[in-house]
């Protein structure tokens, strides 16, 4: 074997460690997919301008990464509220607006602010109740706006945030202010971004256009000030997005290895697992990127991470982690200094003191990085062009499942907003993006779904079951005309027109239905959303068939339920969920929801000898399903469906076992239902 230089092999090295990250975090076009995905989410979400509030996704997932533990993080700025630097910012457009604040920067730590009533709106009552009265006039209190955002009883408060669990994923949400002028107090940042080329002059002036946030959170250095509860701190969220998009991919996956590090190293070591957080490894990434822009490549990534590291060293050593748009923001205050100070500092020096080989601690990089340390030669082979190294197919795969990750959380109760809501997606089908246009005709589908679900199978319909009369039929007729113009998922509308036909006391078709609809599961290939298994999805990309055409033939989606549209016996499970999360909608896996609805069908025609054979197939489905058929999200569900036929068949043992079943389950998030059947038996 030939000899390497030192420099040769830490090139090598580099360059197979760069490879290795990508495949981890997910290659440029996959990162882009991500992004695009999350900015058409937050168009989605704020498609109904009649909204209190904007929603902006944020964290990890927004910035293009998806670890497992990344959060579904969210930002709620008030529409009907301004906030200005001074007064002399006022416009006409501006004093339409019903609320108007003013930031006082004075008597403040670095960052943060407090925010003066300048004229306020009567009818806001969350920023009514939080008027507190000084001296120099009504303040807003940023401890009072904290306790009135917090909804539910599962959430906790984690700094301005509500931190809350749903469907198995935690998020962050928060209650936002806007100011649409860049803050005096950050202006060091423009100079210095002017003198070293980054961001570049159009991103940077992107982000002054935009502004900057106030989160309702209180300076850790003044936290026993009498003025404590009124301070805000001044966010950069919008600019810290767009900063991450500007990165080219050796610095976003320079930034994704220090988030690795961090997660699987440093918060693994006792007792410093909670000193250090993403947002100090992301400033640490963006002073380096501000301080050489220019020279980032696959040969010196792992330089630059080094440089990174020793960087946070630096800062821990001194005591001071430099905010990147307000350098006089010490960001350890509070937080890092005495004893955790030094005990952070010796395990961060005896990490170093290994060299890049401290990285074998990732459990993720370990068997790669240590065939690389061993075998550098290996990396001559290896191509950084991920277009010559990833197979188109598997790319197009990853697309597909980005696409079928979309959120959809719209309001689509009120019927004079569909139009207007519709008119907005379709104006984002304006794009080359063939993955984008995907999404978005799916969010269309979605949206109509939803409402023909709300508008037919709504409570205030129910009366409609006792006879068939004109009213229903017609009723019936414009519900099937929206679902058969609709085509989400396979067979996604045959369970929709299943539940309008039981709930509209058509059992016999019903039950005709259902048939027929799990006849056409079994007679052809499919896959779930979650799953998309090899052998069903890839020969269909193979031989070139598109995003759309895949997505309606081959995919099933699960069934949504919520508050107004469920059936009577999910009631409870219903309202226990609500009362839980907060959130109306739960999802059932297809198959469970088709026995169900086929028990209750057959009790309702009095053919109650049909009922035993779905029982035992759903029993069967239940205790041998690796996954495939159920989420593990969706197996409390799952069980308790099973408890409640069961109930229903006269089996009270097997009913009990499976409501325990349910209640043991971590992601069941209706135990009080579940309690309750359990003292009905």
């Amino acid at each position: 074997m030939a000899a390497f230089s030192v420099n040769d092999e830490i090139s090598l090295i580099s360059k197979g460690l760069y490879r290795k990250v990508s495949d981890i975090l997910g290659q440029e076009c996959i990162v882009k997919i991500r992004r695009q995905r999350s900015d058409i989410d937050d168009e989605f979400a704020n498609c109904d301008s009649y909204g209190d509030t904007t929603e902006i996704t944020s964290g990890s997932r927004a910035e293009g990464f998806e670890f497992e533990s990344s959060d579904f993080d969210r930002m709620f700025i008030d529409r009907n509220v301004i906030v200005l630097t001074d007064d002399s910012h006022i416009t006409a457009l501006i004093y339409r607006t019903p609320t108007i604040l003013i930031m006082e920067t004075e008597n403040v730590s670095p960052g943060f602010t407090f925010i003066r009533y300048l004229r306020y709106n009567q009818n806001n009552t969350t920023l009514k109740r939080s008027l507190v009265l000084r001296g120099t006039g009504a303040y807003v209190s940023s401890k009072h706006i904290r306790e009135s955002f917090m909804s539910t009883n599962l959430s906790t408060c984690h700094g301005p945030c509500q931190t809350h669990t749903y469907m198995g994923f935690e998020g962050d949400d928060a209650y936002t202010l806007r100011c649409p002028v860049w803050p005096k107090e950050a202006i060091s940042f423009v100079y210095r971004s002017l003198r070293q080329g980054w961001p570049s002059y159009d991103t940077l002036t992107q982000i002054c256009k935009d502004g900057c946030l106030l989160v309702p959170i209180n300076s850790k250095q003044q936290q026993y000030s009498d003025m404590a509860d009124l301070q805000w701190r001044i966010s950069f969220s919008l600019a810290e997005k767009k900063l991450v998009y500007s990165m080219n991919h050796c610095q976003f996956l320079c930034y994704g290895l220090s988030k690795l590090f961090l997660n699987e190293v440093l918060k693994k070591a006792s007792p410093i697992e909670d000193l250090l957080c993403s947002y100090f490894m992301k400033s640490a990434v963006f002073w380096e990127i501000s301080d050489s822009s220019r020279d980032w490549s696959p040969d010196i990534f792992l330089s630059k991470f080094w440089n990174v590291f020793r960087r946070l060293i630096q800062w821990v050593s001194i005591g001071y982690c430099p905010n990147f748009f307000i350098p006089e923001n010490n960001m350890f205050q509070g937080k890092i200094y005495g004893e955790s100070q030094m005990t952070l500092l010796n395990t961060l020096r005896d990490l170093y003191m290994d060299g890049y080989r401290c990285l074998l601690r990732c459990p993720s990089l370990n068997n790669d990085l240590s065939l690389l340390i061993t075998q550098p030669q290996i990396a001559y082979t290896l191509s950084c062009d991920e277009s010559e190294y990833v197979p188109l197919i598997m790319i197009k795969r990853r697309r597909l499942l980005v696409i079928l990750v979309f959120r959809f959380f719209i309001d689509v109760t009120k019927r004079e907003r569909i139009m207007q809501i519709l008119i907005n997606m379709l104006s984002m089908m304006n794009t080359e993006s063939a993955e984008i246009m995907c999404a978005v005709r799916l969010g269309i589908n979605h949206v109509l779904q939803v409402y023909a679900q709300h508008l037919f199978l709504s409570k205030k319909y129910h009366h409609l079951n006792k006879s068939l009369n004109r009213i229903q039929y017609k009723k019936v007729k414009a519900a099937q005309m929206i679902l058969w113009k609709v085509n989400t998922f396979f067979c996604m509308n045959y369970f929709i027109l299943i539940q309008l036909m039981y709930m509209s006391g058509n059992y016999h078709k019903t039950v005709g239905k259902i048939h027929y609809t799990r006849h056409k599961l079994q007679s052809q290939p499919y896959t779930y959303a979650w799953t998309l298994e090899d052998d069903i999805i890839m020969p269909a990309l193979q031989q070139g068939m598109s995003y759309d055409t895949v997505v309606q033939s081959l995919i099933v989606g699960d069934i949504e339920m919520n508050k107004e549209t469920s059936i009577e016996e999910l009631q409870l499970e219903c309202l226990a969920h609500k009362q839980t999360v907060g959130g109306d909608a739960f999802f059932i896996p297809p198959l469970v929801f088709l026995d169900f609805l086929l028990i209750l069908s057959y009790t309702r025609i009095n053919e109650y000898h049909r009922r035993y054979d779905i029982l035992d197939e759903l029993h069967t489905l239940l205790y041998h399903d690796d996954g495939h058929h159920i989420k593990m999200t969706q197996k409390a569900i799952s069980w308790e469906i099973l408890g409640i036929c069961q109930q229903l068949c006269g089996d009270r043992h097997g009913a009990y076992t499976s409501y325990v079943h349910a209640l043991d389950d971590d992601f069941n998030y209706f135990k009080q239902a579940t309690v309750e059947r359990i003292n009905s038996l």
